[in-house]
């Protein structure tokens, strides 16, 4: 599993308060976080609090980390490919090393 804090858009400030000093403050309060979790015969992709993909994959094929499109692929379990963009992560190096690690 990996979970970091969420990047905030400055665009969300304005959306959520008309209110310019309580928008800031809110703002500044709200934590939202990224998760990342790879089960033995589910992945979990989670952005900003909200579930993005929950997959069961077919965990006798391999579940791989294309680093050079940052994504992960893996079978499904009608053993067809398929793959999670992770973009919106926005993955570190160090997250990269982890996954491929855990992955391998």
């Amino acid at each position: 599993m990996i979970k970091k804090v969420s990047e905030y858009r400055f665009l969300d400030l304005l959306v959520t308060s008309n209110k310019s000093l309580l928008g800031v403050l809110y703002f500044l309060k709200r934590k939202k976080f990224d998760y990342l979790i790879i089960t033995k015969i589910r992945i979990l992709y989670i952005i900003r609090n909200k579930v993005i993909k929950n997959i069961s994959y077919n965990y006798n094929f391999k579940v791989s980390f294309n680093s050079m499109k940052n994504r992960i692929e893996f079978y499904n379990s009608k053993q067809k490919k398929e793959y999670i963009e992770l973009h919106d992560f926005k993955i570190t190096l160090n997250e990269i090393q982890q996954i491929k690690s855990i992955l391998s």
